[in-house]
């Protein structure tokens, strides 16, 4: 556990350091998730059976590197997975290269997501490893593979362009086909933040306690029968669902002027509530932590876009409004705010409250041991 405090310390440490050094901000956001997603990807690779589904992806390596492509199926994997861990077997058997490979991939995905897209790179990063996006890829390949391709669907998106996102999405199922649910959340997004978002996924959320034995029932029934009567039906702490939860009360308090600073945080918030959802639903069964993440990744965004827009819209001393020539141009839509030579109290209070909520989410995961990550054991015996 040490190690993933020491882990998180350095990122802050090297958040210090490059934007302290240099003024040029491109600069300094290259050089610090160079770093910082180097130090990760080293943690990953160097790991030694850690993650739940470490032994099952290491054993199904090995026996479709035997194989060949003779046959293109194996247990529940999906197409596109089966095919990737063949093509690597072609070119090595070692297994943490095939492990390594793959973390590469996700990993890099999401250093582009956060470089070309966050307003607070350090923050994402820091949120990227405290609500446990980066344990995932030590436990779920299949879905953490599917995650990383999802993550380049966010400007189609964001610009309404459905089909290159429904592309994106499809090659996403093709490694874990529980990326299909942002087709339907796709749709749910055009709702705009407000109580009528509240509402229905308060009705959302009785009708799936009142129903939900039935239907999970008959789902392990036809399509997971292994998980039928497994802990994985069971209900997880409530505390999962309750940080989460207040993360979406703090974004939705400041709605306004998130939308008003940048008009495609409205997308955002909707990825929120219904991470929140999710989150809720996992109190009941925990199975359904799978297909959270797809948008509870988008806190990783979310939060950084939150503060950003406390800065620009809450500075020192009073509100500025800019005349319409002058508006911060962050969308197509322009808000009456500008910039000022420092934040206001709000953007320090709304940060520290994000610090202190997703830190103390990190130390509870890792006492509890969420995706199998504790201790850490690397290939060179030591365990931390």
């Amino acid at each position: 556990m040490a190690l993933y405090l020491l882990n998180v310390g350095l990122i802050c440490v090297w958040g210090l350091l490059c934007f302290g050094i240099f003024k040029n901000k491109k600069i300094g956001k290259l050089l610090f998730l160079a770093i910082c997603f180097t130090q990760l990807l080293l943690l990953v690779c160097f790991r030694y059976r850690i993650g739940f589904d470490y032994d099952m992806y290491a054993q199904g390596f090995v026996l479709m590197d035997m194989e060949g492509f003779s046959s293109l199926s194996y247990l529940d994997w999906e197409i596109g997975f089966i095919v990737l861990t063949k093509l690597i077997g072609l070119f090595t058997n070692n297994i943490q290269v095939y492990i390594g490979l793959i973390a590469v991939f996700c990993l890099f995905s999401w250093a582009f997501f956060i470089y070309r897209y966050s307003p607070n790179v350090w923050l994402s990063t820091f949120l990227f490893v405290n609500m446990y996006l980066l344990y995932l890829n030590m436990n779920f390949l299949r879905q953490a593979v599917a995650i990383a391709i999802t993550l380049f669907a966010w400007p189609f998106i964001k610009n309404r362009k459905f089909w290159p996102f429904l592309g994106i999405v499809v090659l996403a199922a093709l490694f874990h086909t529980t990326a299909l649910i942002l087709i339907p959340v796709y749709a749910v997004l055009r709702i705009r933040p407000g109580s009528g978002l509240w509402l229905l996924y308060a009705y959302g959320l009785l009708f799936f306690y009142i129903s939900s034995e039935g239907i999970i029932n008959l789902l392990t029934l036809v399509f997971h029968q292994e998980y039928a009567n497994s802990v994985f039906l069971e209900g997880m702490s409530s505390l999962y669902a309750l940080i989460p939860l207040l993360l979406l009360v703090l974004v939705y308090l400041f709605r306004k002027p998130m939308q008003e600073t940048n008009e495609y945080n409205r997308y955002l918030i909707g990825f929120l509530f219904f991470a929140a959802f999710c989150m809720m639903m996992m109190t009941r069964h925990a199975i359904l932590e799978r297909i959270s993440y797809y948008a509870y990744a988008y806190f990783v965004l979310a939060l950084p876009e939150l503060t950003s827009a406390l800065r620009t819209a809450f500075p020192q001393g009073k509100k500025a409004a800019l005349p319409a020539g002058g508006m911060l141009k962050r969308g197509r839509r322009y808000g009456n705010y500008t910039q000022s030579a420092g934040p206001g109290y709000r953007y320090w209070v709304v940060m520290g409250i994000i610090i202190v909520l997703t830190s103390g989410y990190h130390i509870i995961g890792l006492l509890e041991n969420v995706h199998g990550v504790v201790p850490y054991a690397s290939l060179f015996g030591t365990v931390f």
